[in-house]
């Protein structure tokens, strides 16, 4: 690990994940869990057509909201378990039918590019749950993300070039 001074000299930029995996907001809830599970990610920038950000989803999202969502169902299908047994296939396309847009945060904690290392590392502690943090540039478009295992990734400064291991 290097030392303060070297620390106080990394960006955002020099951490960040530039290869982001993206969502629309119309993107089904199941295949988002699919693309979290098969990444190993606990979450996801939601984007319009240009790459604007316009929510995250995370993982904690999908249990905690999906959760909520489907409250109000469960209490319906047990109050009328007849009648759940008649309208079984509505209620699972109901449920299949949920989108992004139903749960995502529609105003996440976004970071630039020029942001020093230890802003980064604040925001983490200042917000446990938020995980990864995209990186945005003037325009609003995600040009990275940076997760908790960027921030604690060990690197090496060589040559004035950072190099990772």
């Amino acid at each position: 690990m290097q030392d303060k001074e070297s620390l106080s000299k990394v960006l955002a930029k020099d951490i960040m994940t530039k290869e982001v995996v993206s969502v629309k907001a119309d993107t089904p809830l199941l295949d988002v869990a699919k693309i979290l599970a098969e990444h190993n990610f606990d979450g996801v920038p939601v984007v319009d057509d240009q790459n604007h950000l316009i929510g995250l989803v995370t993982e904690y999202d999908l249990i905690n909201k999906t959760s909520a969502v489907h409250l109000p169902t469960l209490q319906v299908v047990l109050r009328n378990l007849p009648e759940f047994r008649k309208e079984e296939a509505h209620f699972q396309e109901e449920i299949l039918n949920l989108k992004v847009t139903d749960i995502m945060n529609k105003e996440p904690i976004t970071l630039t590019s020029d942001i020093p290392y230890d802003q980064v590392i604040k925001l983490f502690k200042d917000h446990h749950r938020v995980n990864p943090i995209p990186v945005v540039d003037k325009d609003n478009k995600v040009i990275g993300v940076i997760s908790r295992f960027d921030v604690l990734r060990p690197f090496h400064v060589l040559q004035g070039v950072f190099k990772y291991f």
